[in-house]
């Protein structure tokens, strides 16, 4: 007889239903977790292949060597490894660590293993087979993990190269800008001495000069004209000496626009006709023609044609000539300044543009300073050109200055010439605010050049102030080191009153720097003027200044 199977008793089917409940759902949970799992590790993946350095956990046993348990894919590419040999080594990378930092890197490794809990940084250098040397730098935290004591080690590290070299650029430039303004600052005070005294030399001997009276002879005005000429060219190594600092520091203000080159060769002529009289030399400008425009700064362009046909003429012979040649050539215009003088020898050609360099003659009683030629090849490059030179030792120099073509005309100069009628005959009153005796003698001797004009001196700024208010000047004479204040301040304090505001102000100081000149423009000043003064250029710069309608009466506006 058959055997008949037991049938389910209620109990026995809920079990087998819970276990198969509780088996679904840790299935579910396995799915889930796998789940997980899987986003954690393409995280990790997408981590260790795309961020900048290199991810890592070494483990280091009691006693033993760093194991290496993990590390992301950048390590082959940061350390130029064979992937295939990177495996878990991890010494594989000590062999590009420089090897003056090795030491270091590795007393580093022992430290962040007994440090537990510490956040070590920590910065060396690699030598890689294609990139050269590198810098890495990068993080690390210890912190003990298994029952044996074991510590992991788990770090960053990335190349640096590009932020370090930054960082020193950045430091470097940063240190430059420092010594410029040091360098600026230096200059400015030793012009300001300078030219103070200066001041004084140039401005007496002028108006010695200009004296006709018995009482002072020939042989007098030779001595003064000598003391004249001794000042003047202190004066010009002075000035040499700021250009090429402010060229240097990238502080020269340059306006490049079209230039009649024929105009600004006359002014430069006009500039050395007396230098080529006395020197007898004849200067040929037949060679200069109408209608050549080049792209320039007019007092640059001038500047450098000065230097150059001065030049031409101290070395040149007796009755030679200067040949001054102008034109021009596709995009471009050719000025040449040509000599039948002593020429040079192709070493000295080699150092023409090495500051204060004199090329040997500094024996010849010739007067120079060595950086007049180093002024003119800046400039010209600043304006766009070059300079070339050919020259033989006994035959004479060529100096080719080339510079942009301009295909339009100049703007017409605004610059309105000076009446010699009724100007020196109107009356006017001038207020001098200056804190030296010896610059308000020379400039009280100077306005006695104009019988008509009334001089007041104010010896420092409050006292300057007073004056205005009281006497309201046509126009005001203003140094900018007042003692008591600067000359900028003077002058907001002027424009702050209704009684002394609009007075024409004129600066007249031994700070010629081009930050300082530029802020007196800016604060209302006319014109600035700088010591040593130039006794005619003071007369006609305050002959343009004073107003055109006679003389302010007190208390007007």
């Amino acid at each position: 007889m058959d055997a008949t199977p037991p049938t389910p008793t209620p109990d026995g089917d809920d079990a087998l239903a819970a276990l198969q409940q509780e088996l679904a759902q840790t299935r579910a949970q396995l799915a889930k977790t796998e789940k997980r799992l899987k986003a954690r590790e393409g995280l990790l993946q997408g981590l260790s292949r795309h961020i900048p350095g290199v991810l890592y956990k070494v483990v280091v046993p009691p006693g033993g060597e760093a194991q290496l348990h993990y590390i992301s894919e950048r390590a082959a590419e940061l350390y130029e490894l064979d992937p295939q040999a990177t495996g878990l080594d991890w010494s594989a990378h000590y062999k590009r660590i420089h090897p003056d930092d090795l030491p270091m890197v590795l007393q580093l490794s022992r430290e962040v293993a007994d440090e537990e809990g510490m956040l070590q940084q920590f910065e060396y250098r690699t030598i890689l087979p294609k990139k050269g040397q590198r810098w890495m730098a990068g993080q690390a935290f210890a912190a003990r993990e298994g029952a044996d004591g074991s510590t992991a080690w788990y770090g960053y590290t990335q190349d640096v190269t590009e932020q370090k070299l930054y960082a020193e650029a950045l430091i470097t430039a940063q240190t430059a800008e420092r010594a410029n303004h040091a360098k600026s600052e230096f200059l400015s005070r030793m012009s300001h001495e300078l030219r103070t005294p200066l001041n004084a030399i140039i401005g007496f001997a002028q108006l010695l000069q200009m004296d006709r009276s018995s009482v002072f002879g020939d042989e007098q005005r030779r001595r003064v004209n000598l003391i004249e000429k001794a000042g003047q060219h202190l004066l010009s190594m002075l000035g040499d000496v700021l250009d090429l600092s402010r060229i240097e520091a990238g502080d020269l203000p340059l306006s490049i626009e079209a230039q009649d080159v024929d105009l600004v060769a006359d002014d430069a002529l006009s500039m050395v006709g007396a230098q080529a009289r006395h020197s007898q030399i004849r200067i040929d400008t037949h060679g200069v023609g109408s209608h050549v425009y080049a792209q320039a700064d007019r007092v640059r362009l001038r500047q450098v044609l000065v230097n150059l046909l001065s030049n031409a003429i101290k070395y040149n012979r007796a009755g030679g000539t200067v040949q001054l040649r102008a034109r021009r050539a596709g995009d471009e215009v050719l000025i040449e300044v040509q000599d039948s003088g002593i020429g040079m020898s192709p070493e000295q050609q080699a150092q023409l543009f090495q500051p204060f360099n004199r090329l040997g003659v500094e024996q010849s009683g010739i007067e120079g300073t060595g950086i007049g030629l180093v002024i003119v090849h800046k400039l010209v490059s600043l304006m766009g050109g070059r300079i070339e030179v050919e020259s033989q030792a006994g035959t004479g120099s060529c100096f080719r200055i080339v510079l942009p073509a301009a295909d339009s005309e100049p703007e017409p100069s605004d610059q309105i010439p000076l009446s010699d009628g009724d100007l020196f005959a109107r009356p006017a009153t001038i207020l001098y605010a200056e804190d030296n005796e010896v610059n308000v003698a020379l400039v009280h001797q100077v306005i006695k050049l104009r019988p008509h004009w009334r001089l007041l001196v104010a010896m420092n700024g409050k006292r300057a102030l007073e004056v205005a208010r009281r006497h309201r000047p046509d126009l005001m004479l203003i140094d900018m080191h007042l003692g008591d204040m600067t000359g900028l301040e003077l002058a907001a304090a002027l424009d702050s009153e209704d009684t002394t505001r609009g007075i024409p102000r004129v600066a007249l100081s031994a700070d010629a720097m081009p930050d300082r000149i530029h802020a007196a423009k800016a604060h209302g000043f006319k014109a600035y003027l700088t010591k040593p003064l130039d006794v005619m250029a003071l007369l006609r710069c305050l002959e343009e200044a004073l107003p055109m309608d006679g003389p302010a009466l007190p208390g007007s506006s």
